[in-house]
């Protein structure tokens, strides 16, 4: 056998393999096809895989036949029951369907990134986004940053870049604080740059192209193995439990019945399951524990802001949701409700004073029966009551409010400001 023979052999898979990367990654052609199922699934999937990737989230924004309505928050969007708001868009077969983003975790600094990946779904669009108070503690809510971080997400911020605005240097010098997002080189210089007013260069434009190509394929390809049944287990399951006419005293009823049935073990009326495993052996030790918590000044206002610009450079028609605290559970723990009403305070007034004025503030409503599922996530009578606001507004038509953003939200002197010493419209 010749050398030529024998290193083609040796040499010949390798280069084969390089050369089928090289077009499964650099060619224009889809990896992936979504079915309406697939969609449906990962509207209800609350995937880190799906808020850190963009391939499914834009698959579902650009579909044809359904209106998929991105919901941002956190672990409250999880807590399924017959009245969650994407079983009562399937059983009534409304105009829209909401698409969930976020799990335990997913605060302000990661629906920031993820935001990033799905402009053209924000852009004169509708979106609802729902805020936890307890998010805003002292150093802010970072601590899963890891699990919902790709660097898709500051390619695309990047790429999407002209004269870095005051949020993006805001956002720039933040992001260098994640050692996964400093240690890249190439991230490291560019942000530097960015909080240094500084955007990215041609040449800069030009290797972010490149890495946009790599990781947009990666995230397609990786896209498919993210499974979930939920819409099958859940939402068709419940929407079984409701009446074939929405009716809101039926339906009320529906949750009061529901909840009375499965909160029957404890005398916080949460749901007997989270009681057994979260709460139940730790019970006595949780008695006082809250006494200290302080929700009024936290760096997540700045991180909330961001998000906030965000909205107002798309144009987007937005309904935030202000969640309440279980007010059995207030008590035992000592969580002061004075602090926890002035942060709410805080919050819609930083909301307010800069145009959005679409908010659901369920903040006073943590002692009706059965309006929560557990300690602080809303569930069947909650629900409900969400949809007296949610419905009406994803059902009319796209409003451009009139944003007026102000860069002072971005500053320690917000996120210090104390409501219980001042009045906030003091601050301006």
């Amino acid at each position: 056998m010749s050398n030529k023979k024998k290193l083609w052999q040796i040499f010949g898979p390798v280069l084969a393999a390089l050369v089928l990367i090289g077009l499964v990654f650099f060619l224009p052609f889809p990896l992936t096809h979504y079915s309406q199922q697939d969609l449906r699934e990962a509207s209800v999937s609350f995937s880190s895989q799906i808020v850190k990737g963009e391939a499914v989230k834009n698959a579902a924004f650009n579909d044809k036949k359904v209106n998929y309505i991105p919901f941002f928050g956190s672990s409250e969007l999880s807590r399924f029951d017959s009245l969650h708001p994407s079983v009562l868009a399937e059983k009534y077969n409304r105009s829209y369907r909401p698409f969930m983003l976020g799990k335990a975790g997913s605060e302000s600094m990661v629906h920031f990134l993820d935001m990033q990946e799905m402009p053209k779904a924000l852009d004169h669009k509708k979106a609802v986004f729902v805020i936890s108070p307890q998010w805003f503690t002292e150093k802010g809510s970072t601590g899963a940053f890891s699990i919902f971080y790709s660097p898709l997400q500051v390619v695309d911020w990047l790429l999407n870049m002209d004269k870095p605005s005051q949020t993006d240097q805001f956002m720039a010098k933040s992001l260098l604080k994640q050692s996964l997002v400093r240690d890249k080189p190439m991230f490291n210089r560019m942000l530097h740059n960015v909080e240094n007013a500084q955007g990215p260069s041609d040449a800069d434009r030009s290797a972010l192209r490149i890495q946009h190509q790599l990781l947009s394929r990666q995230d397609a390809l990786f896209s498919n193995f993210q499974t979930s049944s939920n819409y099958r287990d859940k939402v068709l399951k419940y929407a079984k439990d409701l009446p074939a006419q929405y009716q809101e005293q039926p339906l009320s009823q529906l949750g009061y019945e529901q909840g009375e049935k499965n909160t029957g073990s404890n005398r916080f009326r949460i749901k007997n399951s989270f009681y057994r495993t979260r709460v139940w052996a730790e019970e006595k030790m949780l008695k006082d524990s809250q006494v200290d918590y302080d929700y009024r000044q936290s760096v997540e206002y700045s991180y909330f802001q961001a998000v906030l610009e965000n909205f107002a450079k798309q144009h987007t028609d937005v309904e935030f949701v202000i969640t309440p605290v279980n007010q059995r559970w207030v008590a035992y723990t000592g969580l002061s409700d004075q602090m926890y009403y002035q942060a709410v305070d805080k919050i819609k007034y930083q909301l307010q004073s800069q145009g959005f004025n679409n908010i659901a503030d369920l903040s006073h409503r943590g002692g009706e029966n059965f309006f929560m599922q557990d300690t602080i996530h809303i569930g069947w009578r909650g629900w409900l009551a969400l949809d007296q606001y949610l419905n009406p507004f994803l059902s009319g038509s796209y409003q451009d409010n009139d944003y007026k953003i102000n860069n002072r939200f971005l500053s320690k002197e917000w996120q210090n400001f104390k409501p219980q010493d001042q009045a906030l419209d003091t601050f301006s």
